[in-house]
C-alpha cells in the first residue's frame, strides 16, 4: 500500500509540474516568427496592442521625400510601436525610444504606463518633421512633468499630514506649537500651489500639441476620405460606360455646355 502511495504521490507531482510548465509557456511572450495571430498583449500596461502598425498619411504624400530625422525622433525606426488605449487618454503618441535604448529616464515603472508615449505616430512626409519637432518637446515636458507630479504628491502628502496634526492638537495646546502648525500648514499649501501651477502649464503646453496633432489628422483624413470617394466613383463610372466609349478620350473642361449669366 505504502509503495502504491509513494508511486501515487510521484504521478501526481510530475502532473504538477506538467501543468505549472504548460501555464508558463502559455503565459511567456511570444516570437515575432510565432505571432501569426494579429493581436500580442503588452505586458506593461495589461492591454491588448496591434502588431501591425498602421501608416498615418493620405495619396497626397506620394512623391515627397522624407527629410533626415534623428533615430530617436523618426516615428518610423522606433525599436517598438507600442500604444496605450484610447480610454487611457493616449491618442497620438508611441513609446519613445529612450524608454527602449536607454535606463536612467526618469521613474520607468510609471513612465511605460503614462509618461513614456510621447512619440508622436504620425508618419506623413510632409508634417514628419513637425510631428519629430513637437516629439522632442512631449518628451521634454514629460520628463518634467514627472518631476513636478512627484514633487506635487510629496507634498500634498505633508500637507495633510500637518492638517491632521494641527486638526489632532489638544484644546489646551500650547499657542506656540500651533502657531509653527499654522506656519508648517500654509508653508505647505503655498508650495503645493505653485506646483500646481507648473502642472497646469505643462498640461497646457501638451494639450496645444495634441490639438495640433488632431488638426493634422483630420486635414488627412479628409485627403483620404476624397481619395476614397473618387475612386468608388470612378469605379462606377467605369462600369456604366465601357473601356471604348469616346467619352474617355474626350478632354476634360471644368466648364460647363450652358454658362450661367454673367460667366464667360
Amino acid at each position: 500500500v505504502k509503495a502504491a502511495q509513494s508511486l501515487f504521490g510521484r504521478e501526481r507531482t510530475n502532473d504538477f509540474f506538467f501543468l505549472v510548465a504548460m501555464v508558463g509557456a502559455a503565459q511567456a511572450p511570444s516570437s515575432p516568427a510565432g505571432n501569426s495571430m494579429g493581436m500580442s498583449k503588452s505586458y506593461s500596461t495589461g492591454t491588448l496592442k496591434a502588431a501591425a502598425r498602421a501608416s498615418i498619411t493620405s495619396p497626397m504624400a506620394d512623391g515627397v521625400e522624407f527629410p533626415p530625422l534623428p533615430k530617436y525622433l523618426n516615428v518610423q525606426r522606433l525599436s517598438k510601436h507600442r500604444k496605450l488605449t484610447t480610454s487611457t487618454g493616449n491618442l497620438h503618441g508611441f513609446m519613445a525610444e529612450d524608454y527602449s535604448q536607454l535606463n536612467w529616464p526618469l521613474p520607468k515603472m510609471f513612465g511605460k504606463e503614462k509618461y513614456g508615449y510621447s512619440m508622436i505616430d504620425i508618419d506623413d512626409p510632409r508634417y514628419i518633421k513637425e510631428c519629430a519637432l513637437m516629439s522632442q518637446k512631449l518628451i521634454r515636458l514629460n520628463y518634467d512633468s514627472q518631476i513636478i507630479d512627484n514633487k506635487w504628491r510629496q507634498t500634498y502628502k505633508n500637507l495633510l499630514d500637518a492638517e491632521h496634526r494641527m486638526r489632532t492638537l489638544p484644546a489646551n495646546g500650547a499657542q506656540k506649537t500651533k502657531d509653527i502648525l499654522k506656519k508648517e500648514v500654509d508653508g505647505h499649501l503655498k508650495t503645493l500651489i505653485e506646483f500646481q501651477q507648473h502642472k497646469d502649464m505643462f498640461e497646457q503646453e501638451i494639450k496645444t500639441v495634441y490639438e495640433k496633432c488632431d488638426a493634422i489628422k483630420a486635414t488627412i483624413k479628409t485627403e483620404n476620405d476624397l481619395e476614397e470617394l473618387r475612386t468608388e466613383m470612378e469605379a462606377a463610372t467605369r462600369q456604366k460606360i465601357s473601356a471604348e466609349s469616346p467619352f474617355w478620350k474626350a478632354k476634360f473642361n471644368i466648364r460647363t455646355v450652358q454658362p450661367r449669366q454673367g460667366e464667360f
